[in-house]
Parts: structure tokens; C-alpha cells; sequence
């Protein structure tokens, strides 16, 4: 299992993905952060964009999150730098 640090800024227009300067991502997600809505939509978004189901291991509550996923970090990168 891999993981990667992201942070979701939940509430947006649309689902979108952006990769910061320091090589961490920043997703937008639809959804509003009330009763995990946003955490869900997260995971199905990205799921959509990488074909790699996704689990949040930390930062449920927050807008930093860690997720884990069954693929190379590296891989994992390289899909969601394709949605770029």
C-alpha cells in the first residue's frame, strides 16, 4: 500500500485537480463537508480520474488528508498528473 498527502478544498463548482509547487495536490470537490459527503465524492472522483480505488487514512474531519492506495506512488502520480 502507497500513500500520498493531499489537501480538498470541499464545495466547489466542480471537481478539479491542481499539483502545487511542492508536488502535493490540491483537489476540489463538489460536495459540501457534511456527513462525509465530501470525503465520498473524493474517493469516487478519484477513483474515476485513476481507475485505483482510494482509502482516507487520516484527515477525515480536515482539508489535509492522507490516502492509500494498491499502487506505486509513482504510477499513482502519474495518473492524476495526466488529468492535469
Amino acid at each position: 500500500m502507497s500513500k500520498l498527502k493531499i489537501k480538498v478544498k470541499p464545495s466547489s463548482n466542480k471537481n478539479k485537480i491542481l499539483k502545487m509547487g511542492n508536488g502535493t495536490f490540491k483537489i476540489w470537490i463538489k460536495s459540501a463537508p457534511e456527513k462525509g459527503k465530501a470525503n465520498k465524492e473524493l474517493q469516487k472522483y478519484l477513483k474515476k480520474i485513476t481507475g485505483i480505488k482510494v482509502k482516507i487514512v487520516s484527515g477525515l474531519t480536515s482539508e489535509n488528508k492522507t490516502i492509500e492506495f494498491d499502487i506505486e506512488k509513482k504510477k499513482f502520480i502519474k495518473k492524476l498528473e495526466k488529468q492535469l
